[in-house]
C-alpha cells in the first residue's frame, strides 16, 4: 500500500474524503469543492483506508454502485472503526434497498442524489463539519472535567491527611 498524500493540518477546515470509483466523478467533486474543503478522494475501499489512516477526516461520500464494495458497505466498515466521522451516501440510481441499508447498518446522515446540487452538499458538508467539531469540543472539554475533578479528589485527600 502506498501512503496517503497529507493535507496541511487546518483544524477549522473540514476534511472530506468522496469515494467513487468513476475517475470524473472525482475530479469533478475535487474541483468543485477543493476552495471549501480539505477534499482527498478514493477510488474503493482499499484507497479509502488508505486516506483514513493518513488524515484527519471529518466527512466520507461515498458513491453507493461501486465494484467491490457497494457505498453502504463502505460506509458501514468506516462507521466501525471511524464512528465519529459523519457519512454520506450519494447516487445516481433510485434504490431504496441501498438507501434504507445505508441508514440502518452505516448511519449515514445524508442521502444525496446525483447530480448533486453544489450549495446543498455544501451546506450539508459544513452541518456535518460543524457536528463533528461539536463533539469533539465536548469530549475536549469532558476530559478537561475529569481531569480537574482527580485534582481537587488529590487535594482534598491530601488535606485530610495532614
Amino acid at each position: 500500500m502506498s501512503a496517503a498524500p497529507q493535507l496541511a493540518k487546518d483544524p477549522s477546515r473540514p476534511c472530506v474524503l468522496f469515494v467513487d470509483d468513476d475517475a470524473g466523478n472525482r475530479q469533478a467533486f475535487q474541483a468543485t469543492f477543493r476552495r471549501s474543503f480539505d477534499v482527498l478522494v478514493a477510488r474503493d475501499l482499499r484507497e479509502a483506508w488508505e486516506q483514513l489512516a493518513g488524515n484527519h477526516v471529518h466527512v466520507v461520500i461515498a458513491d453507493q454502485r461501486m465494484p467491490y464494495t457497494p457505498g453502504s458497505r463502505l460506509l458501514s466498515l468506516i462507521k466501525d472503526r471511524y464512528p465519529t466521522i459523519r457519512r454520506m451516501l450519494i447516487t445516481g440510481y433510485a434504490d431504496i434497498e441501498a438507501i434504507i441499508e445505508a441508514v440502518n447498518m452505516a448511519g449515514v446522515s445524508r442521502y444525496i442524489a446525483k447530480p448533486w446540487n453544489v450549495d446543498e452538499l455544501s451546506l450539508a458538508m459544513h452541518q456535518a463539519f460543524d457536528e463533528v467539531k461539536a463533539e469533539e469540543e465536548q469530549k475536549a472539554y469532558t476530559e478537561r472535567l475529569v481531569t480537574a475533578n482527580r485534582q481537587l479528589e488529590f487535594a482534598l485527600r491530601q488535606r485530610l491527611i495532614s
